[in-house]
């Protein structure tokens, strides 16, 4: 018996080395951009997986009581930043804020209203939306079938009693976008626009927020963006090849291999999307809010550099282990509420009872942190 676990001790050991320093180099994904090798950040999306595998590693050897436990350990420590943007263990606020000084802020992926599904509809979402009493929602893959979206975000605005509404609609013939509504003024908005058009898009707005208890201070104005960065675009034969994989854990070789390719095509599309959009934040000096859906993973080139300088309302206040995306692919964390100071979030929380293959995504802030000197 012994001989045999020494034998199985000679196999693993190698796995761990290769397994820890896969997860090392999985950890160093965002600083690659895309262009540079658009295989490199398929690695940055196993790396939940490899950090999950580590720690199996290190109750292998601990249980056996040897020092290649130090192996799995180090790699594990090394990373445990990396892994923080995936979990967290954030405990509640002791005293939170006065509902009067929230400011409660929404993102959520509509899928198009569930226009291309019979489960659900507009009116569906509405209901659901009005539950959550926000202050500001940023809304992606907004749509009206008769091509009159400006129509139907200023009805849900007034719905949701948000008065205040900025839509950007992708071209005048198709009813296809996404909004800001806004309990608040909106003083501007204007599109971003990217180098391609491929139905992907990124709005910005100005609103004007008024204090609360500060009877000396004026309106602060504060900056939205709103994101809905490049898409994988998978067909029905990605999503039969995902689903075929899980139900008999066989691969078709052939669609797989399109599927990887189209998710290279995206991340190099998406490189390109990402440098407009930051370029635009770090030009701001408002305080800004930037949400939405951006179709990647926290490991990647995308988060690192639109996050560059904000903060993570999910690092900040989530818990637990955070995935948005809810559809047949591998549930990870894609969409995010992301700010910068004086605000600071107060609570965060995502919601997966609502229609659509998006989990909907809250943080609230309190609006005084605005007018301290």
């Amino acid at each position: 018996m012994k001989i045999l676990l020494k034998i199985f001790n000679l196999l693993i050991f190698p796995l761990t080395l290769i397994f820890g320093l896969l997860l090392s180099i999985s950890g160093q994904v965002p600083s690659v951009p895309p262009s540079f090798s658009s295989y490199v950040p398929l690695l940055g999306l196993a790396f939940p997986v490899l950090y999950a595998l580590n720690i199996l590693f290190l109750i292998y050897w601990l249980i056996q009581v040897k020092w290649r436990s130090l192996i799995p350990a180090t790699f594990l420590f090394i990373n445990m930043g990396q892994m923080s943007l995936y979990f967290q263990w954030n405990s509640a606020k002791d005293f939170p804020i006065q509902e009067n000084s929230k400011l409660k802020v929404v993102s959520y992926n509509a899928n198009s209203f569930g226009q291309w599904t019979d489960n659900y509809s507009l009116d569906t979402i509405s209901e659901k939306l009005k539950e959550l009493h926000a202050d500001i929602y940023l809304i992606q893959e907004a749509y009206s079938p008769k091509n009159q979206l400006k129509s139907l975000c200023r009805k849900l605005g007034k719905e949701l009693q948000t008065p205040y509404t900025a839509v950007y609609q992708l071209s005048e013939n198709r009813g296809y976008g996404m909004c800001i509504l806004s309990k608040f003024p909106i003083t501007d908005w204007k599109k971003i626009k990217f180098l391609d058009q491929t139905g992907n898009m990124a709005m910005s707005a100005d609103i004007k927020i008024p204090p609360f208890n500060c009877l000396e201070c004026g309106d602060e104005k504060i900056r939205l963006y709103n994101i809905h960065l490049q898409s994988f675009r998978f067909n029905k034969q990605d999503y039969q090849t995902v689903k075929s994989v899980k139900d008999s854990n066989q691969i078709d070789e052939e669609n797989a291999l399109g599927l990887i390719q189209r998710i290279r095509i995206a991340y190099e599309k998406r490189e390109h999307q990402v440098d407009i959009v930051s370029r635009e934040i770090q030009d701001c000096k408002l305080t800004k809010i930037v949400a939405g859906d951006f179709n990647d993973v926290p490991m990647s080139y995308t988060y690192r550099n639109v996050s560059k300088g904000l903060n993570d309302a999910f690092i900040i206040r989530g818990k637990g282990l955070e995935t948005t995306y809810k559809g047949v692919f591998p549930s990870f964390r894609i969409d995010y509420i992301l700010y910068s100071d004086p605000l600071q979030a107060e609570t965060y929380r995502s919601i997966e009872n609502i229609p659509g293959d998006h989990k909907l995504i809250l943080a609230e802030f309190d609006r005084n942190d605005l007018f301290e000197p």
